[in-house]
């Protein structure tokens, strides 16, 4: 039996401030297979995020595990946890978190410099992603110089530039307009279809994923409705 790329099992995380705590997910288990596009929605505060978090190694659980590669997470040190986020999933987040002192193509280049992937093959695929989505004209400019939409799509083409196995998009297409959300989710639909990519999308409204999740996960407060 193949065994899921991600198992999330018993998953809580609680935040503790001051004197005060906050449990953020309650109890959650779900399987996420390989080359599966997932989509998880809920309302602001509902847990999206914190999750997205512990699945990309950016955060640990309080109780309960996550696995990504037959490797507990909880159990990893902190330099193979990097190893993993570096080399192996790749981040879309609703703000661009573009570099502004870079340009666009010195921003998509820097996840592979810190890999140490092979310079040639890096230039080369970076400007297949761009002529995909149409910016191939825009890689010497800087962030403040694009458009709120090209830049998200920047963003997404600087995630899927070490080619990763698993795509963490967290509210992706929130601030795009209906023409930019479309390009960039039918983008992320293409990738998974062609090259087996895992993908998980977190957004407010289940409309977000315009049809390309398979499979979607509610939460609210928290827990899986």
């Amino acid at each position: 039996m193949v065994k899921p790329l991600i198992e999330v099992e018993h998953l809580t995380k609680i935040f503790s401030e001051s004197e005060s705590t906050f449990k953020a997910l309650d109890d959650l288990s779900f399987i996420v297979e390989d080359g599966e596009v997932l989509g998880i929605s809920g309302p602001s505060g509902s847990g999206k995020t914190t999750l997205l978090a512990i699945i990309g190694c950016l955060e640990k659980p309080t109780t309960g595990s996550v696995t990504i590669f037959g490797e507990k997470i909880d159990k990893l040190s902190d330099v193979e946890l990097s190893n993993i986020r570096l080399n192996h999933i790749g981040f879309i987040f609703q703000e661009h978190n573009l570099l502004p002192s870079l340009t666009v193509y010195e921003n998509i280049m820097l996840p592979l410099t810190l890999s140490k992937k092979n310079v040639k093959s890096s230039r080369s695929r970076i400007n297949e992603l761009l002529h995909k989505v149409g910016l191939s004209q825009l890689k010497d400019r800087y962030p403040s110089q694009l458009s709120r939409g090209q830049r998200q799509r920047i963003a997404a083409i600087r995630a899927l530039a070490n080619e990763p196995k698993i795509i963490l998009a967290d509210e992706p297409t929130s601030d795009l307009d209906p023409e930019n959300s479309s390009i960039l989710i039918n983008f992320l639909r293409e990738l998974s279809e062609n090259n087996g990519t895992t993908i998980i999308i977190g957004a407010t409204d289940p409309e977000d994923f315009q049809g390309s999740a398979k499979r979607t996960l509610r939460l609210t407060d928290g827990r899986l409705v």
